[in-house]
């Protein structure tokens, strides 16, 4: 009788796999390292069930990614929106409480000082958004060395709003127009002893148009014009769009688009001697301890993707750092001009506006409205 040899080999998993096999374990294996994190991460974010984000963001960005989050992940986003002065004052009185409430930021750079903002880029998870190729300048944005800031877009602006029935093309052109006498009395400025669009003016004459000696003597002629100071940044723009006070210095980004795409005769200056690419609060950054970091972890990925930052950059009204987003939609106003002098945001910038708030403290006695 001849004897039969039987040969048993081991079939490697994926076979298994192949062949109809499903186990779970064996699916886990097979996962990248980032794709197992990013579900493990997605899964306890989904327990966490919401994220409260404290921002500077216009309603309509809030309401968009609120609606996007919940729609692709099912978890909450609570948008707490205000200015940068309102906001910083509640959550150091939230800290010194004990409270620990936001899980993320949409602020602005200026807020940095405080000790507001950890490091944030621990927090990446996905390719496409760790991915040096798909970011302008071949980089992830980060605004400081630190890496606590990453900009969510690269919007134009002058810091200046005109009436254009009032203001006519061409009369104001260069910095030393505003010191025309037929300007005295026409004139608003948002309050620039505080954050926000004020000091981000003053800043922008003192350290990237005149220097600190130069730029003083200006902003000295500046204050004899006698603008009206005021901190509501909606009514400042109102106020250029029915005439009332037709050039708003320190306007901020968000209310000047807003009053434009409701046909208001409102428009920008274009400085010859240049202009900022300004991220305003169209920021991300993170706490030292968010509240719920799980969906904090997935909103920071999450926002950076090309699909979200296509809806930011459309309801933010200001192009994306991004390559493959495209400025479709984008009003021109928001966006820089070929050849057009740029200056670019950096840390040092916003670190200078201390210095300026407390020069504004000494120029601008008039009362605010």
């Amino acid at each position: 009788m001849k004897r039969i040899s039987v040969i048993i080999m081991a079939v490697p998993a994926f076979l298994v796999l192949s062949l109809g096999g499903n186990s779970p374990a064996v699916a886990s294996s097979l996962k990248a390292p980032w794709e197992a994190k990013w579900d493990d991460t997605v899964a306890a974010a989904k327990k966490e069930g919401k994220l409260v984000i404290y921002s500077g963001l216009n309603p309509q960005s809030a309401q968009a990614l609120k609606g996007a989050f919940a729609q692709k992940y099912g978890i909450q986003l609570d948008f707490v929106l205000g200015i940068g002065g309102e906001i910083s004052a509640r959550y150091k009185t939230e800290q010194t409480a004990g409270l620990n409430i936001p899980g993320a930021f949409n602020l602005a750079p200026s807020l940095k000082p405080h000790g507001f903002y950890a490091p944030i880029e621990p927090y990446l998870i996905l390719p496409e958004v760790k991915d040096p190729k798909v970011w302008i300048g071949g980089k992830i944005p980060f605004l400081d060395n630190e890496k606590t800031i990453i900009m969510l877009n690269r919007g134009y602006t002058s810091y200046v709003t005109v009436n254009t029935d009032v203001v006519k093309e061409g009369q104001i052109k260069t910095l030393p127009d505003l010191l025309k006498p037929e300007w005295k009395g026409k004139i608003s400025l948002f309050k620039p002893d505080t954050v926000g669009a004020g000091a981000g003016w003053m800043t922008f004459v003192l350290t990237k148009i005149y220097g600190w000696e130069n730029g003083t003597k200006y902003l000295r002629q500046f204050a004899a014009m006698e603008p009206v100071i005021t901190s509501d940044a909606r009514q400042q723009v109102e106020w250029a769009a029915k005439g009332k006070y037709p050039i708003a210095v320190g306007a901020f980004q968000v209310a000047t688009s807003d009053f434009i795409k409701a046909g208001a005769p409102v428009g920008i200056i274009r400085w010859q001697e240049g202009g900022m690419l300004n991220t305003a609060t169209g920021n991300l950054e993170v706490p030292f301890k968010p509240a719920n970091p799980n969906a904090a972890t997935v909103f920071i990925n999450w926002i950076l993707t090309k699909e979200t930052q296509a809806i930011f950059a459309k309801s933010f009204g200001n192009p994306s750092w991004r390559m493959d987003v495209s400025t479709e939609g984008i009003q021109p106003s928001r966006i820089a001009l070929p050849g057009e002098k740029l200056y670019l945001d950096d840390m040092e910038f916003y670190e200078q506006q201390l210095k300026a708030q407390k020069l504004a403290k000494e120029l601008f006695t008039a009362p605010k409205i």
